[in-house]
């Protein structure tokens, strides 16, 4: 017969286990997921802002990680995260969110990309916060603001400051003669940093078919039936990419094949004005640069590599547009992240 005091022991054991069980399976409120790859030293940063936070919600992280061969997995060691492995062939930008979602324990999904660092120790919150105003339900989702790195250049920061503004707002579609004029300034959602509701993504996972953009189809499907989606500038993560000019190629390229999966449109550019457009961006350019306290020799020196990288941009993306009447072995080449036919 064993002794009085390990039985003790043994039911506390048993008793403490059963606890815990069920705190782990009733009190997440949030799953943050994060796809990665070869995310680079730097997600040391990305996942100790996220373990640092400053919540009245109890989260989990999940990562699902493409077979990377770099420092990644060890820096996920070192953290409480649920770890899934799949293979570099299965990964998709809408399916792998779509797989996170379906292991995700919490009500609410936080996406974050493995090169965003949350600014502070209020990002999640922020993010959360409107989620739960008694007043309105009807919000699907939520983005929250993108910043550059101290290292980005100008070309990606101009674009990332019209993009993610100061000031709060409220999307939805009240006038679809409006919303047919200015779709792409409505739609526009960014999994970089969002939150959405569980049950509503229950009902609109991402698309799977598309070579990227899920989160801008996403958006799309939730406003047309009746949803709000929130862009909230209390969340920050800094975000911000200098890509070569073969990357900015490439990932320009999948944009414009991804706008004409999403939008079924052209987008209005015409191979012929694209000479005008570089001139017109790089103009804007030179103008963010003033405004942000760029040095005239600093000004100067970027003009040429804003013709040559606004004229890559412009041309990857037209040919994007056009992607269904290019050879496969063309499209196979000029791809960043896809699986072309």
């Amino acid at each position: 017969m064993l002794p009085f005091p390990f039985l003790f022991h043994k039911s506390l054991i048993i008793l403490l286990s059963e606890r815990q069980i069920q705190f782990n399976i009733m009190q997440i409120d949030v799953s943050i997921i994060i796809p990665t790859k070869n995310a680079g030293n730097e997600f040391d940063k990305t996942l100790s802002r996220i373990f640092t936070q400053k919540t009245k919600y109890r989260y989990e992280v999940i990562v699902i990680d493409s077979a990377s061969t770099d420092t990644t997995l060890k820096i996920i060691a070192k953290y409480p995260v649920r770890l899934i492995k799949i293979e570099p062939e299965e990964f998709g930008h809408g399916k792998t969110r779509n797989l996170g979602a379906g292991l995700a324990k919490g009500r609410y999904l936080v996406y974050l990309t493995q090169d965003a660092i949350p600014a502070n120790e209020n990002w999640l919150d922020s993010l959360l916060k409107n989620m739960e105003t008694d007043e309105d339900e009807k919000v699907a989702g939520v983005y929250g603001r993108t910043i550059p790195k101290s290292n980005c250049d100008p070309f990606e920061a101009r674009y990332i400051a019209k993009a993610w503004g100061a000031e709060r707002e409220i999307k939805e579609i009240t006038d679809y003669g409006e919303y047919k004029r200015h779709y792409k300034k409505i739609v526009f959602f960014s999994n970089i940093s969002s939150c959405i509701r569980k049950d509503v993504w229950e009902k609109f996972p991402f698309s799977e078919n598309l070579i990227m953009a899920e989160d801008q189809d996403w958006s799309k499907r939730v406003l047309e039936a009746g949803y709000k989606i929130v862009y909230e500038p209390e969340s920050v993560v800094y975000h911000s990419h200098n890509y070569s000019l073969k990357q900015l190629f490439k990932r320009y390229f999948d944009a414009g094949t991804a706008h004409k999966q999403v939008f079924k449109d052209n987008n209005n550019v015409y191979l012929p004005l694209i000479p005008l457009f570089v001139m017109t961006v790089t103009m804007l350019d030179l103008s963010f640069m003033r405004q942000t306290g760029y040095n005239l020799p600093s000004m100067i020196k970027w003009i040429p590599k804003a013709i040559i990288r606004h004229f890559i941009e412009a041309t990857g993306f037209w040919l994007g547009l056009h992607s269904k009447y290019l050879p496969e072995r063309m499209l196979k080449k000029f791809t960043m992240y896809g699986k072309y036919r």
